[in-house]
């Protein structure tokens, strides 16, 4: 079996809303990974890291791709910021941490019921959920926490919140 010349990558980012699916050359340097999402018209601005999802530090751009974990069919993030800061408010008493801007709004959650959050019991963590703040949006728990930062500032917040019940 030949191996595989392109690599296909699902990507989120500053600016980067939606997971959008990219090709890059394997034999490529991560750099390469920008030139393709900004050749599949993706907003990549001047300055962005690569992280790989809920990994810790950003993938140094001359490496080699395959000298690194990025995988095909693995999910990177570009942006900016090195580090979110995340403010979750429940019940009037507000938490705060910093994570990578590729972190999963499923680990933001994992933190924010957990020992170091709000200490929620298990049955309690599944009847909540995570809502940016000022709004009614819930971010499903694929999302990486740094395409919901807005502008220049390297933070947003939350408010947890009791999930809505239909009865019937």
């Amino acid at each position: 079996m030949a191996e595989r010349e392109d690599i296909e990558l699902f990507v989120q980012g500053e600016g980067i809303r939606d997971i959008v699916l990219i090709k890059a050359k394997k034999g490529g340097a991560v750099r390469d990974i920008l030139v393709a999402a900004r050749e599949a018209g993706l907003s990549v601005v001047e300055g962005v890291v690569l992280w790989i999802e809920d990994e810790e530090s950003p993938i140094d751009l001359d490496a080699p791709i395959a000298s690194t974990q990025i995988r095909h069919l693995g999910r990177v993030h570009l942006h900016r910021c090195r580090k979110v800061a995340v403010n979750v408010t429940f019940n009037g008493v507000q938490k705060a941490e910093t994570f990578p801007p590729a972190t999963t709004m499923k680990r933001v959650k994992r933190w924010a019921v957990g020992p170091k959050g709000f200490n929620m019991s298990d049955v309690d963590a599944a009847e909540h959920v995570l809502q940016l703040t000022g709004s009614a949006e819930r971010p499903d728990e694929d999302i990486h926490i740094g395409t919901l930062v807005t502008g220049s500032q390297c933070s947003v917040s939350f408010d947890l919140v009791p999930k809505v019940r239909v009865e019937g």
